[in-house]
């Protein structure tokens, strides 16, 4: 797991916003889903916002998921499409900002946020 404090910002494949923190107190999260006056249909509604803390277990598998997508390179892009990801990620070894497509590994972590 990361040590804190460190920062994730994801981008779903339809902009909804999910950020998680750890300051070395507590470690929190906050949904922001798009509405439908700021989709490009005007109907798309990503849910409801939410946010909270963030148990150790959620932070873990959250990690695990985030450090899996990070590592392969193979689902990486350049280019931010409809259905990809977009990651910044603030640790103790810097900051990173990637892309990736639609694969498993970013469904799973679409499920646990939608869990949370």
């Amino acid at each position: 797991m990361t040590s804190p404090p460190w920062s994730i910002d994801y981008r779903d494949g339809s902009a909804n916003a999910f950020r998680a923190r750890d300051d070395g107190r507590s470690a929190t999260f906050e949904f922001v889903p798009v509405t439908p006056e700021q989709s490009s249909t005007g109907r798309y509604s990503g849910g409801a916002p939410k946010s909270g803390p963030l148990a150790a277990a959620d932070v873990e598998a959250l990690w695990a998921l985030v450090h899996a997508l990070d590592d392969d390179g193979a689902v990486h892009t350049t280019e931010r499409g409809k259905g990809t990801g977009a990651f910044s990620l603030r640790d103790a070894t810097g900051t990173r900002d990637y892309i990736v497509q639609r694969c498993p590994a970013l469904a799973a972590l679409d499920e646990l946020i939608t869990r949370l």
